[in-house]
């Protein structure tokens, strides 16, 4: 899907729709009839807090995983085909309910050097009323088929996230100030799939759009 001419709508969409997302989210839907839940990220960004009435449910940052794909490892300093890592931290103002299913989408920070982040997203469905939930990757395409449910290509710098309409709408960028929001529309899973992308801002760095 080419989304080039609805780039000003988007932008539009966008400005609105983040107005509202910080550290803290709350939404009131029908799912949750007697309590309206909210998410608060803590601790320096390594957990998540769930209130839900008197329930309270503590995610980890680190507790999140995903398979990566062509991707810089921190460690070895060079780029891997593959490999797996896990959560540093959840990003500051990537965090929103689903109004109507009460799904919990996060932005997920997984390492940082060298001027570069590599970031995931992340939607949490609950389960009996935040006493659980199940996780769900939110995969992006690029250059090779991804192996399985549990890969994606990753995300760069997140700086917003949140639902509109049906929709999942992610912004990223780099560096150099390049800037790009990815959408995905509703699937078979609550993660969704990508539907298209639009640059939203062109620095000197390459394009944020899968290829």
């Amino acid at each position: 899907m080419n989304l080039t001419k609805l780039a000003p709508i988007l932008v539009t969409i966008t400005t609105s729709l983040f107005i509202s997302t910080t550290a803290t989210a709350q939404v009131n839907f029908k799912r949750f009839p007697r309590h309206t839940p909210t998410a608060q990220i803590v601790e320096n960004g390594t957990k998540l807090k769930i209130n839900y009435g008197r329930k309270i449910q503590t995610i980890k940052a680190s507790s999140l995983n995903v398979g990566v794909l062509d991707t810089l490892n921190c460690k070895q300093v060079k780029v891997l085909s593959q490999q797996k890592l896990s959560g540093k931290r959840f990003v500051k103002g990537a965090i929103s309910f689903h109004r109507r299913t009460g799904n919990l989408a996060v932005g997920v920070l997984l390492q940082e050097c060298l001027e570069t982040q590599v970031s995931a997203v992340f939607v949490l469905q609950p389960q009996k009323n935040w006493g659980s939930y199940a996780i769900y990757r939110v995969q992006v395409p690029g250059k090779r088929p991804l192996p399985n449910e549990f890969y994606t290509y990753p995300f760069s710098s997140i700086t917003n996230l949140g639902y509109f309409g049906q929709k999942l709408l992610v912004e990223h960028g780099d560096a150099s100030g390049t800037e790009a929001m990815l959408v995905f529309n509703p699937s078979r899973t609550p993660s969704g799939k990508y539907t298209g992308c639009v640059v939203t801002r062109q620095g000197e760095g390459p394009r944020l759009c899968p290829q």
